[in-house]
């Protein structure tokens, strides 16, 4: 089926730059999300050993907006990551951008694809006169100038409704990497994989600690898994976190095999686990 969009093509306003962005996301399979009161990250970076960033992000208020995007290491702003970016739209800082858009503006950020070993990170965004926006993540892997393959990252979701992932462990070829990344210390994750049936099959925690990122290879970490069809129940605490701290968590399902890898899922917080600090 053909699809059609109601652009004005005579002139390029804020209007047909989204009818433009929007094409691409539809024609070319792309996830976006729209930001709300939890989603706030884009969880997955990689930089080096083949490997390069680039994020798309668009303004969709009606007024100009500053969106800024931190790019994190696994440790956190504590931990060195030498980036090299650079921004269509907006003035780059270290490992950030300030992203200057008009309504309808699009910027797109990218990493200069080191030649060191591979790295991986995150990125925390937010818009300065909290506006809304959208925003997607490309990592690309190439070897010289052929493209091996393109993982798309979304947006977290505005908010979890239910805190679920659907797994499928029975393929000794795959492989499934969640991936969690918070602002908050002390994050901890309770799991429940439960059977079709919702019958509980094993529970587990996972401690952030001080960690700004995890990664959790779930047959490395729990080989009781092995074979596992059903379903990940996921329950986040702050033992600890003090009342100045942002509550914020993000995460996504990674599914590798044969060296191509896929984002199954997003992840993010129920509205009534997240909470703003009011200082």
């Amino acid at each position: 089926m053909a699809l059609s969009f109601p652009c004005n093509v005579g002139r390029v306003s804020g209007s047909m730059r989204l009818c433009l962005f929007f094409a691409l996301l539809i024609a070319g399979g792309l996830p976006a999300a729209t930001v709300g009161p939890t989603g706030r990250f884009l969880p997955l970076v990689h930089d080096g050993g083949g490997w390069s960033t680039q994020v798309t992000v668009i303004n969709l208020s009606e007024k100009p907006e500053t969106i800024v995007l931190s790019f994190i290491p696994p440790g956190g702003f504590a931990q060195e990551w030498p980036l090299r970016l650079r921004a269509t739209n907006g003035r780059v800082n270290r490992n950030s951008v300030d992203a200057i858009l008009l309504p309808g503006a699009v910027s797109v950020i990218e990493t200069s694809g080191s030649a060191e070993a591979l790295t991986r990170g995150f990125i925390e965004l937010y818009a300065v006169g909290d506006q809304p926006f959208g925003a997607f993540a490309t990592l690309v892997q190439r070897d010289g100038d052929k493209v091996l393959q393109r993982i798309h990252v979304p947006l977290t979701p505005a908010h979890e409704k239910k805190s679920v992932v659907p797994l499928d462990l029975s393929d000794p070829a795959a492989k499934t990497e969640i991936i969690w990344v918070t602002m908050t210390t002390t994050t901890t994750l309770d799991l429940e994989f439960r059977d079709h049936a919702g019958a509980l099959v094993w529970s587990e925690q996972v401690y952030m600690e001080n960690r700004a990122q995890v990664f959790v290879n779930l047959l490395e970490r729990f080989p009781e898994l092995k074979d596992f069809r059903g379903t990940m129940h996921w329950y986040v605490s702050f033992p600890g976190a003090d009342r100045y701290e942002n509550r914020t968590l993000g995460g996504m399902a990674l599914l590798s095999r044969d060296g191509q890898a896929t984002v199954s899922t997003g992840m993010t917080l129920t509205v009534d686990k997240a909470s703003t600090s009011p200082y």
